[in-house]
């Protein structure tokens, strides 16, 4: 768009480009009780749609003067007026697994409706004779036609002149404007690029040519019975498309070669007029008989001869792909390479699998590789010489992340089970992204503020190294709330969304199935409302090995279990806050993040959506992100950096009853006598708790706990004493503490290995702290001479 008109609304820029007038873009109105004409500003055809977004809006006139209307399934105000909106800023999509360009958007559940100019209306209604009516792709270029004195309704695509969805009938409202005006012409324009492809590898590029040679000969085929009725004084049918040297100009549509060639404006409308004799800007076929040979042919649909010398230029030397088969150009002459079938199935060892496209909820294909049986390959293609022969073979699987650009899918003769990514990096924004991961996460820092070990700041690294370097081991976040709307479940399906079919979102059922082929192989592996029987070592065991493991079994039914590297990054989001899984002390390898639950001010029911729209953004801002967190550990991160209080809860919550009913008596001891080190055997130990408990535990037990989990051995046979009560008003009012003797290899425990940071400033208290306030002022090392010295008033 040109500078001097750029501070217009994006709507006025396009009808003053296209130089159509302002008093074009008043639509005369019936009103509801007046029958007659009037004009209101509320009833412009071309507006402005969202003052922020500056998309433009377009209404849809029908015959009778009113606005087209749609139920939209509400009990207030059901009816509402159709428009599409053509968006100033198009939007990148995945559809069916490639990437599109997405200009419109209209109300869901909508179908198609004839775009009738302002003339075609008046003419309708005083049912004034229209010889010649031409039907063109898009609002814009049949309103710069109306502006050029052409009777020509827009269709909102090359399939839009439907009653409806209904394929094969025409728009009753079409049918009735051509026989009320005895339109004796109808004639259907393309727009230049009709006779383009754009070259993909493995991508059937007739399709594209058959569903414009489809459109035509349905839109033909429409009007048969019109043509039929003696009634109707239609005589002639016409396909008309602009040449396609008018692409390399800019000219694309009819309104860019009206405005292209103003100075030849009438030359151009004397050509399209020619209709099937055409020469300078159209060419033209008559389809009044019905015979498609020519047009089947002018496709390049009738042989792959044909079709390669009509697009070579777009094709050159590369490999093809044309009804459902792939060929190449030898430089002389084309020959076949395989069926284009052959692509979706292949051959692992001795295995057969097919490649299937499953949609997700969000309309993008992802893939599944399905066991199929040979008998039915061969079944479904006996007619096919030499299928099987060109079947991919493959000498096992393999998974190679690269999420950067250099993705491979065959390494060494392996198949890579990991698949490109679909969404493209781009500059853009990324508030709704960071906003949502601030949320999650928490956090004192920001994208400006980094900070060590801040939750936030540990996710940005954590999912930027996910992005950059997919082969690096990380730690597992695990998010947790006991309430709902937190955004957990939307973080997972967020992911899933970025990195596609190497992603999977699992229930604890499809966690711990047998087969693991379904989740083995993602890169991104969420388990949802995860919670793992804190009781059970097998499940607690199987997750820390997919934390930290650099190979794994994947196993399929039906196929032999396979060896393969992993990368997997495991993710666990439950609503059991502080027992998701048994979690112990010195593990390093859990995330653990409590997600608040989203306000109801807060609460954005699109919030999915633009996440999704940001996905692009996020891809460039994670790819040109520098990692804040220096590498200090085989998970990346120091474990201090991530372990958070919550984390701590979880290991109090999930300890098992010896580990708990220990720590709480020798913590009770040490706050009790406030002695520094407690020196206690075995079997007094032993003794003590099982009085205490009502859990009984045996000698075995407790012997492996003190070596294995506390790393304590007794020591040598030695006089010791164990402190079995306190008088607190003993000798001289200070307090006296009464041993038990004994002599015995006894463990040794000190405080600061048992006692927590609230539990030692209890510990560090004087035993009566309201009879010596001074002694409260006194420094640690001065408490522990102080217990020393009751310590000391009871020598063995």
């Amino acid at each position: 768009m040109s500078d001097q008109n750029s501070s217009l609304p994006y709507y006025k820029q396009r009808l003053q480009e296209a130089g159509i007038p302002d008093a074009l873009n008043i639509i005369t109105a019936k009103k509801p009780d007046l029958d007659v004409y009037a004009t209101s500003k509320s009833d412009y055809i071309f507006s402005q749609d969202d003052p922020e977004k500056d998309n433009m809006k377009i209404l849809y006139p029908d015959l009778y003067g009113n606005f087209y209307t749609y139920d939209n399934g509400t009990k207030n105000n059901p009816v509402k007026i159709f428009y599409r909106t053509r968006l100033k800023k198009p939007l990148q999509i995945v559809r069916n697994g490639r990437e599109e360009e997405m200009k419109y958007t209209q109300p869901k559940e909508t179908g198609n409706y004839p775009f009738f100019n302002p003339g075609l209306i008046l003419k309708f209604r005083n049912k004034e004779k229209i010889k010649d009516l031409y039907f063109v792709e898009g609002e814009m270029k049949s309103f710069k036609g109306y502006a050029e004195g052409l009777d020509i309704v827009g269709l909102p695509s090359i399939h839009g002149f439907y009653n409806g969805d209904v394929r094969g009938k025409l728009h009753e409202d079409i049918q009735e404007l051509i026989i009320t005006c005895q339109v004796e012409n109808v004639i259907f324009i393309t727009d230049a690029d009709t006779l383009t492809i754009r070259w993909e590898s493995g991508k059937d590029l007739s399709k594209r040519q058959y569903n414009f040679y489809g459109a035509v000969k349905n839109f033909r085929e429409s009007l048969q019975l019109l043509l039929d009725r003696d009634d109707v004084a239609l005589k002639n049918i016409y396909f008309t498309h602009l040449k396609r040297k008018f692409c390399a100009e800019e000219a694309k549509g009819l309104d860019d070669l009206l405005v292209k060639y103003q100075a030849e404006k009438e030359a151009v409308l004397n050509d399209l007029k020619q209709f099937q004799f055409a020469a300078r800007f159209f060419e033209g076929f008559i389809l009044t008989d019905g015979n498609f040979n020519k047009l089947f042919k002018h496709f390049g649909l009738d042989n792959v001869e044909n079709f390669y010398s009509i697009y070579k230029d777009f094709i050159g030397s590369r490999e093809f792909g044309y009804r459902r088969a792939l060929y190449h150009h030898t430089g002389e002459k084309v020959e076949f390479v395989a069926h284009q079938d052959a692509e979706k199935f292949m051959r692992v060892g001795p295995d057969w699998l097919k490649r299937v496209g499953v949609p997700n909820k969000y309309g993008e294909l992802e893939e599944e590789l399905v066991p199929w049986k040979i008998g039915e390959i061969t079944r479904d293609y006996k007619n096919i010489t030499n299928f099987l022969d060109q079947v991919p073979k493959y000498d096992s699987f393999c998974v190679m992340p690269n999420w950067n650009g250099h993705y491979q899918r065959v390494h060494n003769g392996c198949y890579n089970l990991y698949a490109p990514l679909t969404h493209l990096a781009k500059a853009g924004g990324i508030e709704t992204t960071l906003n949502f991961l601030k949320h999650v996460f928490g956090g004192e820092a920001t994208v400006d503020k980094e900070i060590i070990g801040d939750q936030f700041t540990v996710a940005l690294d954590y999912l930027t190294l996910q992005f950059q370097m997919p082969e690096q081991m990380l730690p597992v976040p695990v998010l947790v709330s006991p309430e709902n709307r937190t955004g957990k479940s939307t973080f997972l399906k967020w992911l899933q969304q970025i990195y596609a079919s190497n992603a999977c979102i699992l229930g604890n059922d499809q966690f711990k199935m047998k087969f693991n082929a379904h989740y083995i192989t993602k890169f991104i592996i969420g388990i949802d409302e995860g919670f793992l029987d804190v009781d059970k070592k097998a499940e607690k065991e199987r997750l820390k090995q997919l934390a930290t493991a650099d190979t794994v079994y994947m196993e399929n039914k039906g196929m032999n279990v396979k060896k393969i590297s992993y990368y997997g990054k495991l993710i666990i989001c439950s609503n059991d806050a502080d027992r998701v899984m048994k979690m112990e002390d010195g593990e390093s390898r859990w995330f653990v993040v409590r997600v608040p639950r989203i306000s109801d001010d807060n609460v954005d029911p699109d919030l999915e959506k633009k996440l999704k729209e940001e996905i692009p953004a996020w891809l460039h801002f994670l790819k040109h992100r520098k990692v804040f967190h220096p590498k200090a550990d085989r998970l990346w991160f120091k474990p201090e950096w991530f372990i958070t209080d919550q984390f701590k809860k979880i290991v109090e919550t999930t300890k098992n009853r010896l580990d708990a009913t220990v720590e709480e008596y020798i913590k009770e001891k040490f706050l009790m006598y406030k002695l520094p080190v407690l020196k206690i055997h075995l079997k007094f130990l032993l003794k003590d708790i099982n009085e205490m408990s009502k859990y009984k535990f045996d000698e075995k037990e407790l012997k492996y706990y003190l070596k294995e989990k506390r790393g304590m051995e007794a020591h040598k046979v030695q006089r010791i004493q164990i402190p079995v009560s306190i008088d607190m008003e003993g000798n001289f009012g200070e307090p006296t503490i009464t041993y038990h003797q004994d002599t015995q290899r006894a463990y040794e425990f000190r405080y600061e290995d048992w006692l927590s940071e609230e539990d030692i400033e209890e510990f560090k208290t004087p035993f009566n702290p309201k009879a010596d306030e001074e002694v409260k002022t006194k420094s640690v090392q001065g408490n522990l001479e102080l217990n020393a010295k009751v310590y000391q008033k009871n020598p063995s």
